[in-house]
C-alpha cells in the first residue's frame, strides 16, 4: 500500500500534533484519541458510536505504523471515512425498515451537535471538518473524496441548511 501523507499546515493545534509519532504509537494515541473522538462525535450522532468508529481508525493506523508518512493526517481520514460509512449503513438500514433506535436523553446533547445532526451528510462533514477540525479546502476534498470547488459549495450550502436550522 502507498504511503499516504498530509501537506504541513500552519500552526492549527490540530495539526501540530505530529511531534508525538517519534514517541511511537502509544504516545501518539494519547494524544490523538480525544480529539478524534470529538470530530467523530461531531460527524456521528453518539458517543458510542464515535468511539467506535475512532477505534477502527487507530486499527487501521497502527496496522499501517510504519508505512505512512504522516498518521495524523492518515488518521483524520479514517475517521471522516468511518464515520460516513457508518452513516451510509445506517440509511440502508433505514430503507429496509430496520431502523436504529436513537438513545437520547432529554438535555443531554449539544444544541450544536441537535442542529447538525438535521443536515445532509456531506455538508455536515463539509462544515465539521472546516470549521470544527480546521481543515482547509484541500485537504477537506482530499478526505471526502472531492474536488475543492465541491467542497466551498458544500460548504456554503450546508451553513444556509444551518440557519435554517437554527432559526426559531
Amino acid at each position: 500500500m502507498a504511503a499516504v501523507s498530509s501537506p504541513a499546515r500552519g500552526s492549527s493545534a490540530l495539526h501540530d500534533r505530529e511531534a508525538p509519532v517519534s514517541a511511537g504509537f502509544e504516545g501518539f494515541y494519547a494524544v490523538e484519541y480525544a480529539p478524534m473522538v470529538r470530530l467523530a462525535r461531531a460527524l456521528v450522532d453518539t458517543g458510542e458510536c464515535a468511539e467506535e468508529v475512532v477505534q477502527h481508525a487507530f486499527v487501521k493506523v497502527y496496522e499501517r505504523w510504519g508505512r505512512i508518512d504522516s498518521p495524523g493526517g492518515y488518521l483524520r481520514a479514517a475517521v471522516v471515512n468511518g464515520a460516513r460509512s457508518e452513516l451510509r449503513k445506517r440509511e440502508v438500514r433505514r430503507r429496509v425498515g430496520r431502523r436504529l433506535p436513537r438513545p437520547v436523553a432529554p438535555g443531554e446533547r449539544e444544541f450544536l451537535l441537535d442542529a447538525l445532526d438535521r443536515l445532509v451528510e456531506r455538508r455536515r462533514t463539509a462544515l465539521v471538518l472546516r470549521y470544527w477540525a480546521d481543515m482547509s479546502e484541500r485537504d477537506i476534498a482530499r478526505a471526502m473524496g472531492v474536488r475543492p470547488g465541491t467542497v466551498k459549495s458544500l460548504v456554503s450550502r450546508g451553513l444556509a441548511d444551518l440557519r435554517r436550522v437554527l432559526e426559531p
